[in-house]
């Protein structure tokens, strides 16, 4: 399968550019516009992160505290351990995980939106033109194809042949007119040259890429 991601006529490879541009930009406005969004509700980590670093403090306190106790009184000492273990339970540990499930929380909550506001509009536009421009690049590269291996084997005539009865099928009658006045005429008396050419700039493809016609022999001069 032959690819082109252009075609070889330039007006037609200016529109496909121009409107690539376009797409790409509105991608990377929307992409932009969700990453604003997850710094945004990102910035709410130092809430969490408040939260976690008064729980680890406490925690240092308590640890603090316990190296404090005097180790020689067995019922004081039980008594004042115990206590420290209690605050822990109740202050330090709970606002540290408190923190961490905010922090996790915060950071699903960034992602989930950031990713409802940019996908919809991208995939919006992005996937049917992107599958459009997936089926111009196949049908410009089978054109070139056809036309590169009739140019090729020496069968240029033939090509002009289907092409002409392509463009009569396919054309408009508005474009069919403008290439031929008479393309009735033209198919009857195998006149193929203006009808291939209007279904090949059609295709975008530059009509240059078949051989010129072949001209007929002129019969011998005679002289008098």
């Amino acid at each position: 399968m032959m690819l082109k991601l252009y075609p070889d006529r330039p007006a037609q490879a200016l529109l496909r550019v121009l409107a690539d541009s376009v797409v790409i930009f509105w991608t990377a406005v929307w992409a932009y516009l969700g990453w604003l969004i997850y710094q945004t509700v990102m910035s709410l980590e130092a809430i969490a992160d408040a939260i976690k670093n008064t729980g680890l403090t406490f925690d240092q306190w308590i640890a603090a505290f316990r190296k404090a106790v005097p180790g020689g009184i067995p019922i004081l000492t039980k008594f004042l351990q115990d206590m420290a273990d209690l605050l822990k339970q109740y202050s330090g540990d709970p606002l540290v995980t408190t923190g961490q499930n905010i922090h996790d929380a915060i950071f699903r909550t960034a992602v989930i939106l950031a990713l409802l506001v940019a996908l919809p509009p991208i995939l919006l536009v992005l996937v049917p033109y992107g599958g459009w421009r997936w089926r111009d690049m196949r049908e410009t590269g089978a054109a070139i194809a056809f036309v590169r291996i009739a140019a090729m084997t020496g069968r240029a005539d033939a090509a002009r042949a289907v092409l002409a009865y392509r463009a009569v099928s396919s054309l408009s009658f508005r474009q069919l007119m403008s290439a031929s006045p008479d393309p009735i005429g033209d198919l009857a008396e195998h006149n193929y040259e203006r009808l291939a050419t209007a279904m090949m700039k059609r295709a975008g493809i530059d009509p240059k890429r078949l051989p010129p016609p072949d001209l007929p022999e002129l019969p011998p001069h005679r002289e008098r």
